[in-house]
C-alpha cells in the first residue's frame, strides 16, 4: 500500500483539491464583488493565497519519498506516512469545502431570515 506510486496518487489528489478549492473560491470572489457586497475573509484568504498551499503536497510526497528509499526505515512507518497523506487530502478536502459552500448557506439562511419578517 505504501509505495511511491501510490503516494504519488495521492500527492495528485491533494493538488487537485487545491487547484478546484482556489478555482470555486474565484468564483465565489467575483460572484461577491459583482453583487457589491464584501467576500468573506476566507473566500479572500483562498483567493489570494491558495497558490501557496501548493507547497503541502509538495512537502507531504518528498518526505514519502524520502522515507520510501531509506531502507532502514519500517514498512509500519512507511504506511503511516502513506495514511497521513489520506488525512492531509481529507483535510484539504473539507478545507476547500467549507470555504467555499459555507458562505452561500450562511447568505441564503439570510434571506430566508428576511422573508419570514412580517412585520
Amino acid at each position: 500500500m505504501a509505495s511511491i506510486r501510490n503516494a504519488v496518487i495521492v500527492a495528485i489528489l491533494q493538488v487537485g483539491v487545491i487547484v478546484a478549492g482556489v478555482l470555486a473560491a474565484g468564483l465565489c470572489y467575483r460572484a461577491w464583488m459583482s453583487s457589491n457586497m464584501p467576500p468573506p475573509p476566507l473566500i479572500t484568504l483562498l483567493y489570494d493565497h491558495g497558490v501557496a498551499g501548493l507547497a503541502i503536497p509538495l512537502a507531504w510526497v518528498t518526505g514519502a519519498a524520502i522515507l520510501h528509499t531509506r531502507s532502514s526505515v519500517s514498512d509500519d512507518v512507511r504506511t503511516l506516512m502513506f495514511w497521513l497523506g489520506v488525512l492531509v487530502l481529507v483535510a484539504l478536502t473539507i478545507f476547500a469545502l467549507y470555504t467555499d459552500v459555507s458562505p452561500w448557506l450562511t447568505l441564503m439562511t439570510n434571506i430566508g431570515d428576511d422573508d419570514a419578517g412580517g412585520g
